[in-house]
C-alpha cells in the first residue's frame, strides 16, 4: 500500500481512540488538510515515547538540525506533542482525539469543522465510545460535595489544581467551534485547564495563557456556578480538565443519547437524594446535564444508570437534600498513572500493541 495518507490513517487508527475509515472520506480530507506528505512520513516514523530531535535524527540517519526544525514545526501545528526535560524538547506521536484535533484550536475553520462533524457521525464517534477505557472521566469540583470520604485525590478538581506546578487556561474547543457556526450558548469560553507539561505545550503554542492557582480555582468555582461538567483526562496525574456544557460539547451531547450514560463514563460517584427532605422544586432536574434526575409526586429521585457523578445538582438544592455517594468498592475505578498510559491501554484494547 503506497498511499501515504492511508498509511497515516492506519497508524492513527492504532492509537488510543482510533481513526477508522468512513464511507464519505472525511477522515482523509482532514489528514490532507493538516499533514503534508512530508509531515505524514515523519509522523509514521515517530513512536509514543518522547524522543529528542538528536535521537530521532540519529535513528533515521538524517541531519539533526533539519530534523529539529521539522519536529518543532509539526509540534507548533499540533501534529506532534512536545515535552521538555531540563529545557530540552522531545517529541512523540499522539492520537487524533484527544490530541491532534484539540491542538487545532487556533486553526479551526468552517471546512475543518464540517469534516469533523461528518466524520464523527460516520465513524469516529463510534470508535472512541466503543472503548472500555474512556479518554475522559467525570469528577466533582471538590470533596465538599461528597458525603463519603476520603475522596480520591484524582477525583477532586480543586485538589488537582492545588498540586500542580504550572497551570494554563484555554478556550473550550467545543464552544468555540459551535460559535463559529453562529450558534452556541452563554457559557464562558475560557474554562479549560492544562497542567505542567500540557500547560507548557499550550502556552508555547499560543493556545492558552498561564494563570495562578488562585485564578484556576476561581475558574473552577465559576464553572460549577455555570453548570459545567468537569471532565478530567483519564489519569491519576490529570494533565487537563475540561469544563463541558450539554449544549455544545460533543462528549456530553453523546452521553445524553445513551440509555445508561453511567456505563460510558468512569465516575466513582453517584448522586442520591434524601426524599424525606426533598421539597420537589425540580431545580436538580433542570440542572442535570444527562437527565438523570426526575421529580415525581413532589419528590426527586436519581436514575443511577444515567448519573455521571458530576454533583452539579447538589449546589442548587435549597434544602441540601442531595449528596454524592462513593460507589461500592467493586465498582470503583482507578485510572492509569498518566494519560499516555491510558492511550497505550486504549490501543491494546483494540489488539494493537506498542
Amino acid at each position: 500500500m503506497s498511499d501515504i495518507y492511508e498509511l497515516l490513517r492506519i497508524r492513527l487508527d492504532e492509537l488510543a481512540t482510533g481513526y477508522p475509515a468512513s464511507p464519505g472520506g472525511a477522515e482523509m480530507r482532514l489528514l490532507k488538510r493538516l499533514f503534508s506528505p512530508e509531515d505524514a512520513d515523519l509522523f509514521l516514523k515517530m513512536g509514543i515515547t518522547p524522543e529528542t530531535a538528536g535521537k530521532v535524527a540519529a535513528r533515521l540517519g538524517l541531519d539533526a538540525e533539519a530534523v529539529a526544525a521539522r519536529l518543532e514545526d509539526m509540534a507548533k501545528r499540533g501534529l506532534l506533542f512536545r515535552v521538555k526535560a531540563e529545557g530540552v524538547p522531545a517529541y512523540h506521536a499522539v492520537p487524533f482525539v484527544v490530541g491532534i484535533y484539540e491542538f487545532q484550536i487556533n486553526y479551526l475553520d468552517s471546512d475543518m469543522l464540517k469534516d469533523v462533524s461528518e466524520y464523527y457521525l460516520a465513524g469516529l464517534g463510534q470508535s472512541f465510545h466503543s472503548k472500555k477505557i474512556p479518554h475522559l472521566r467525570t469528577i466533582p469540583v471538590n470533596s465538599s460535595l461528597v458525603s463519603t470520604v476520603p475522596i480520591f485525590p484524582y477525583d477532586d478538581a480543586v485538589s488537582i489544581v492545588e498540586r500542580k506546578q504550572k497551570i494554563a487556561v484555554a478556550p473550550c474547543l467545543c464552544r468555540k467551534a459551535v460559535r463559529m457556526y453562529g450558534k452556541g450558548c452563554s457559557h464562558p469560553l475560557e474554562t479549560c485547564l492544562q497542567f505542567d507539561a500540557y500547560a507548557d505545550y499550550y502556552i508555547d503554542n499560543d493556545m492558552a495563557r498561564e494563570i495562578s492557582t488562585d485564578e484556576a480555582i476561581s475558574i473552577l468555582k465559576n464553572n460549577e456556578k455555570e453548570g459545567l461538567v468537569i471532565q478530567a483526562l483519564n489519569s491519576q496525574n490529570v494533565e487537563a480538565l475540561c469544563a463541558c456544557c450539554s449544549c455544545c460539547c460533543g462528549m456530553l451531547i453523546s452521553l445524553k443519547l445513551f440509555p445508561a450514560p453511567a456505563r460510558e463514563v468512569k465516575s466513582n460517584y453517584v448522586c442520591v437524594a434524601e426524599q424525606e427532605v426533598c421539597i420537589g422544586c425540580g431545580k436538580c432536574a433542570e440542572r442535570c446535564p444527562v437527565a438523570a434526575v426526575r421529580v415525581k409526586e413532589g419528590v426527586s429521585s436519581t436514575r443511577e444508570e444515567r448519573c455521571i457523578g458530576c454533583g452539579l445538582c447538589i449546589s442548587v438544592c435549597p434544602e441540601q437534600a442531595r449528596t454524592l455517594m462513593k460507589k461500592q468498592p467493586h465498582k470503583l475505578y482507578r485510572p492509569p498513572e498518566t494519560v499516555f498510559d491510558a492511550f497505550v491501554q486504549m490501543g491494546e484494547d483494540k489488539g494493537n500493541k506498542e
